[in-house]
């Protein structure tokens, strides 16, 4: 797949578009891309993905609370496995935002894209807030600039709405089966291990402190996990533990602690990514540091 990052210097040829954050890069997602590969074979076009560099919402708040589904990084190679033949990744600046639907399509979709057709998501809103700005406003945007404007159609998952919203609601929750259902694979998150306290390798269970490399990234609901791990191409089973560790620290401090099954070595400075197979417990205090390694060798033995 193509990224084109600067639209002044795109290759400018007619194709097929849609435009979103595509957060997660969700079943939804895919089944909006997928249809607009079709759509966009009936009319011998190719197909151009229209995303942000950064999450919109992060411009206004730069502040709030993690809930970013994937890395930049991550999003990437989830859209280019959908095998569309270019993605532009636009700048999500103030001015950009300022920009009404009309003016969006008009310099952007139709001047320097040359958009011929603009498959939107069933529900999805774009542009500067304006009162009776719909789909059929679109539409008629559309016409006036010589492209058509359809939207798709809503993709739903064992009665569920698929939206990036549902996967924060299942995660917030710890439900990272559902959150598993919707997306189409396993909710993952990476990042480098860290220098910790190293009390894991005190009670006998030698614990990796990972460092998200995507801050604004959402965690599960706080407990402990079954976790798959990959680490230079390599997977290990493990279990990992998100939260503050109560019974050893009283800095209230979230982090992101792994175990690994059947691993040896120095894991620091290395790069991993943890998949999220199920959740076994929540976190919780315990009275003494034996009854926690009792517990850590029960969370263990769940997954062997």
């Amino acid at each position: 797949m193509e990224i084109i990052y600067d639209i002044k210097d795109i290759e400018k040829v007619p194709t097929a578009a849609t435009i979103g954050s595509f957060d997660g890069v969700h079943r939804g997602h895919v089944a909006m891309i997928e249809e607009t590969k079709q759509r966009a074979a009936a009319q011998g076009l190719p197909v151009t993905l229209v995303t942000f560099a950064r999450h919109p919402r992060l411009l206004f708040d730069a502040d709030r609370e993690p809930f970013l589904l994937s890395s930049a990084t991550t999003r990437m190679q989830r859209l280019a496995a959908t095998g569309v033949e270019r993605c532009v990744v636009l700048d999500f600046s103030r001015e950009l935002a300022a920009m009404s639907a009309r003016e969006f399509m008009g310099e952007v979709l139709a001047k320097h894209l040359d958009v011929k057709l603009l498959v939107l998501g069933y529900d999805h809103r774009f542009g500067r807030p304006e009162p009776g700005v719909d789909s059929d406003a679109y539409i008629c945007y559309g016409r006036e600039l010589g492209m058509e404007v359809v939207s798709a159609a809503r993709y739903d998952e064992a009665g569920l709405k698929v939206s990036s919203s549902q996967v924060r609601r299942a995660l917030a929750m710890g439900d990272v089966s559902t959150a598993a259902m919707l997306l189409g694979y396993r909710y993952s998150a990476s990042g480098r291990v860290v220098h910790g306290a190293a009390l894991g390798r005190e009670i006998g269970f030698p614990t990796a402190n990972i460092e998200l490399d995507e801050p604004m990234q959402l965690l599960p609901l706080n407990g402990v996990y079954e976790v798959v791990a990959s680490i230079a191409d390599c997977e290990y089973r493990g279990v990992l533990n998100i939260g503050v560790k109560p019974t050893v620290s009283e800095c209230g401090k979230r982090t992101v602690e792994l175990f690994l099954l059947d691993f040896s070595g120095d894991l620091y400075g290395c790069f991993v990514e943890v998949s999220f197979v199920r959740r076994l417990r929540e976190e919780r205090r315990f009275a003494s540091l034996d009854e926690l390694k009792a517990q850590i060798a029960k969370d263990v033995a769940s997954i062997l």
